[in-house]
């Protein structure tokens, strides 16, 4: 069921105010910041493999197709970032819908390989196209943040906008899974089969899920790129594609809100334990190990459970 539209601004509002409290560097701003973009990045994979059921490790590098774009066009072109922030949604989406494509051609378990060649690609032109993206230098000469003319360059205005972008973001995807695409797709990914036998269109359901994911990522992107005032082939491997699948699963495939909260927690471990070269990753992935073997349903199951008990409680007192 879709959350009421009164939660949206009444959530946005606390998260702020806590901001204003709680973060006073700007590194911990950054850090804000930076929880917000992989939050809204990993609701995008939620619609692809969440709720459309296509593992897919290639959304770091459709969330780097759209900070590339939308960098490139402000450097480039003069854009404003309001300008080029929808450019770099439809390109990612773009990207992302031609991955979808693949799933057509293969089965669900192969679609991660042809995903896997999209992010490698991608890499390889980051790297490669040096006139265009720096290469390994990166892209650098970004201009500040400005929205409408105004000045949001500070480490506080982007942590804002992200967040802002992020409920935004959260209420879209909310809205697409309780629409009849939602449905549809949930749907096809579920069971292909009886959802064609039902008169779902599960290629048309693949591909629009794919593109709508990957617009999600295009938007990170581009805010990732006004954050750091730079992108370099780094930030986007791999890693950082495992970390948004990572984020999914352990939130709840197919849970908004798991999601959001699974994004805080982990991007928050990632920079923090990571930092300790020696024991960092070793906690960082006995920690996400033990999470999958005692919590397999992801923090939303885990939420479903304890109301559950707590309705079961509830009732046998009533009894009483």
């Amino acid at each position: 069921m879709m959350t009421k539209p009164l939660w949206y601004p009444v959530g946005l509002a606390v998260a702020l105010l806590c901001v204003q409290f709680a973060a006073r560097t700007t590194a911990e701003l950054f850090l804000v910041a930076l929880m917000a973009i992989y939050a809204l990045a990993a609701l995008g994979l939620n619609i692809i493999f969440g709720v459309a059921g296509l593992l897919s490790v290639a959304q770091a590098a459709v969330m780097a197709f759209g900070g590339y774009t939308s960098a490139l066009l402000m450097v480039r072109l003069d854009f404003s970032f309001l300008a080029a922030l929808p450019a770099a949604a439809v390109a990612s989406a773009l990207l992302s819908a031609f991955a979808g494509l693949a799933a057509l051609r293969v089965g669900s378990h192969y679609f991660i390989l042809v995903t896997l060649g999209v992010a490698e690609a991608a890499l390889l032109v980051m790297i490669n196209e040096e006139q265009l993206t720096g290469g390994y230098n990166g892209l650098v000469g970004i201009p500040p943040l400005s929205l409408a003319g105004v000045d949001m360059s500070s480490s506080d205005a982007v942590a804002t906008v992200s967040i802002v972008a992020l409920f935004i973001g959260w209420y879209v995807a909310n809205a697409m899974r309780a629409s009849r695409f939602g449905s549809g797709a949930a749907a096809a990914g579920a069971d292909p089969q009886l959802a064609m036998a039902c008169g779902v269109d599960v290629p048309r359901q693949r591909v629009l899920a794919s593109a709508a994911g990957g617009a999600f990522a295009g938007v990170a992107g581009a805010l990732f790129a006004e954050a750091l005032q730079f992108l370099g082939p780094g930030d986007f491997g791999v890693d950082k594609a495992l970390l948004l699948l990572l984020i999914v699963v352990i939130g709840g495939a197919g849970s908004n809100g798991g999601t959001v909260l699974a994004a805080i927690m982990l991007t928050y471990l990632s920079q923090g334990l990571l930092t300790l070269t020696t024991v960092g990753p070793l906690v960082y992935g006995l920690g996400i190990m033990v999470i999958l073997v005692f919590v397999p349903r992801g923090l939303a199951g885990l939420a479903g459970t304890g109301r559950r008990v707590v309705a079961a409680i509830a009732r046998r007192e009533r009894r009483q």
